[in-house]
């Protein structure tokens, strides 16, 4: 096993897991899919997330054409394609997708192209690539390709006129009807905003779509076949990639897999919010030194309980809700170097200021398009169509991961009321594709590890490669153990063993 503190270095854009119940849409929470970085620093309450480069867009390329680069970004390589925002008329209305090349250090063994994507949805691949999070080992190999998905950063990023954080205003609590009431209110009029504005697009943001983008991608770049490394949501866009266009994948790696057939308000993600919890507060209770003292959840619940009667004012922003409570547990859970953040921010709410609390809750919704993540995951995936549903649900799941329900609650509502239909995904056969390296951990927050077991079951030929940790997603984060075979599936095809663990 590689040293655990690494994890905590974490990218933005994959620190929301896909699928879950706690804030993905697709599972429910708006957590998903977010990546990691070895060259990031742990999360801090009080400096920002990075932000996607300033360097103006090229000049975008006719649709079909190959892919015109131009330097950017320093020693990066910048382009735009166009591609049909509704595939079925491709002589119909366009949107460009932005991509970023950064070329193979060694050209002479180059082994293909390798496109990249960090999770959300709404991470952005763009940033991933310019971070630095591929090791060397492999840029060394490939000309490494990030994009933004349609609806993210340099892809017409949705950005809607009442923000996604705005139903966490209040306290969105299952089982109080005036919590609920409240809820419903806010999410109707965050819902209508994005319809009203992108009427058009929406219908055409779901994870099929962006597939689609992906090939037309490849096709622009003049390749056969492409490798793809997906973490989190990212895991999503590689399964449906690879359903629908499995000859065009030479070697493709999952980390921190994303179960597509699951309905969208399942609960499997805020339970594993909740594991996590726990194993935050028992590694909290055998350390003199946590600020959050030998009783986290105790702390917490009293912070929980002050914030409902009266939320604690922050200066120069919205008062720490309930809700924000909620979101600023749930960031720093995603890595196990975060978790010092926490028990500060617990700290600190307890005593009165709830600064650093909301300061997390803000980054909930900072390196990532909360406004797309909601757009996908309310077309991928089947949700309740009416908010009693949604209700009964949110309350069951209450009982199992009581500190997580608020975002239960807030997602099935906003997806029950979406402007547009539902088109869930269907599960993958793997037919036709190439062997598949798939990553699980054990105690991943915001991806059950059950998603990658799985998975490496599903797809035939595949490897399944363990790692026993916490932390969501792992390739890229220091640990050699498995940073060293994913290298040599990418650069050589070849898979570990049965069994394998680090």
């Amino acid at each position: 096993m590689g040293d655990p503190k690494t994890a905590g270095r974490r990218n933005w854009s994959r620190l929301r897991a896909q699928r879950g119940v706690v804030l993905l849409a697709a599972g429910a929470l708006l957590l998903a899919g977010c990546g990691g970085t070895s060259s990031l620093p742990a999360l801090q309450t009080d400096t920002s997330a990075p932000s996607s480069s300033s360097s103006p867009p090229p000049p975008p390329t006719a649709l079909g054409a190959p892919a015109n680069f131009v330097p950017c970004d320093g020693a990066f390589q910048c382009a735009t394609i166009m591609v049909p925002v509704d595939y079925a008329q491709p002589n119909g209305p366009t949107v460009g997708i932005g991509i970023v090349r950064q070329p193979a250090k060694d050209q002479s063994r180059k082994a293909g192209v390798l496109l990249v994507n960090p999770g959300g949805p709404g991470g952005s691949g763009i940033d991933t690539v310019e971070s630095g999070q591929v090791p060397a080992a492999v840029a060394d190999r490939f000309d490494v390709i990030g994009f933004d998905p349609r609806g993210v950063g340099r892809s017409n990023a949705l950005k809607c006129p009442v923000g996604p954080d705005s139903p966490y205003y209040g306290d969105p609590d299952p089982g109080n009807p005036a919590g609920e009431a409240s809820a419903e209110q806010a999410v109707e009029r965050y819902d209508q905003s994005c319809g009203d504005t992108y009427h058009q697009l929406l219908p055409h943001l779901g994870t099929r779509d962006v597939a689609r983008d992906m090939d037309s991608i490849r096709n622009a770049l003049g390749e056969q076949q492409i490798s793809y490394l997906g973490y989190s949501y990212g895991t999503s866009i590689g399964q449906i990639y690879g359903e629908m266009f499995p000859q065009r994948i030479r070697a493709m790696v999952l980390d921190g897999v994303v179960d597509v057939t699951l309905p969208g308000l399942d609960p499997s993600q805020a339970e594993s919010f909740e594991n996590s919890l726990h194993q935050f507060a028992d590694d909290c209770a055998s350390r003199p030194d946590c600020a959050a003292g030998p009783d986290p959840i105790a702390m917490l619940d009293r912070v929980r309980a002050r914030v409902k009667a009266s939320p604690l004012p922050v200066a120069g922003t919205t008062p720490l809700s309930a809700g924000l409570l909620e979101l600023g547990v749930v960031l720093p859970l995603y890595s196990k170097g975060n978790w010092p953040t926490l028990a500060q921010a617990l700290k600190a709410a307890d005593s009165g200021d709830g600064g650093p609390m909301r300061r997390l809750a803000a980054k909930y919704f900072e390196g990532s398009n909360s406004d797309t993540y909601n757009a996908v995951t309310c077309l991928d995936n089947s949700w309740p169509r009416n908010q009693e549903d949604v209700l009964a649900q949110a309350r069951a799941a209450e009982a199992r991961a009581p500190h997580f329900s608020g975002n239960v609650l807030v997602s099935g509502l906003t997806c029950a009321d979406w402007p547009v239909p539902q088109d869930p995904l269907t599960p993958p056969t793997g037919q036709g594709l190439a062997p598949t390296l798939v990553i699980g951990t054990t105690n991943d927050p915001a991806t059950p590890y059950q998603n990658s077991v799985n998975l490496a079951r599903r797809l035939t030929g595949s490897a399944l490669l363990t790692y026993r940790g916490d932390g969501h997603t792992v390739y890229g984060q220091g640990v050699s153990c498995v940073d060293d075979q994913v290298n040599r599936y990418l650069t050589d095809l070849t898979l570990p063993g049965p069994n394998a663990t680090c």
